[in-house]
């Protein structure tokens, strides 16, 4: 499978709300970096992501979709537009736009650096 059917297929598996196989291609030491100050925001182990991935989909039930918009890749690493859609339990209608750099190893995304809008994520969450 090439890089860009593994990352994908990640976004594809992930938008079907089949986590554990998205995750199946992310590998186990993966540093999946999120920016900003909030709760989930820092450098993320896998086991620490798929928890704040689970979070996330409690609050969208009806389902959230990650949408790639655009890729290029270079090498082993690959830049992909991404957008979200999706309506939060708390009555928000979530979509935000995003830019990955993810760096695939051997069939594995082994580096993720999640670049999105943080304001509209907070603005989201808040109470």
């Amino acid at each position: 499978m090439t890089n860009e059917a593994i990352v994908r297929t990640f976004f594809e598996n992930t938008t079907a709300g089949k986590i554990a196989v998205a995750f199946a291609v992310v590998d186990d030491k993966v540093e999946w970096w999120v920016p900003g100050n909030l709760p989930f925001s820092g450098t993320k182990t896998k086991t620490e992501y798929l928890g704040i991935v689970n979070q996330i989909t409690k609050g969208f039930p009806s389902g959230f979709k990650l949408l790639v918009k655009s890729m290029i890749s270079e090498g082993n690493k690959l830049a992909v537009e991404v957008e979200s859609q999706g309506n939060h339990v708390n009555g928000r209608h979530y979509n935000n736009k995003y830019h990955f750099l993810i760096h695939v190893k051997e069939g594995k995304m082994i580096s993720v650096k999640e670049y999105m809008d943080t304001l509209h994520l907070y603005q989201l969450i808040a109470p």
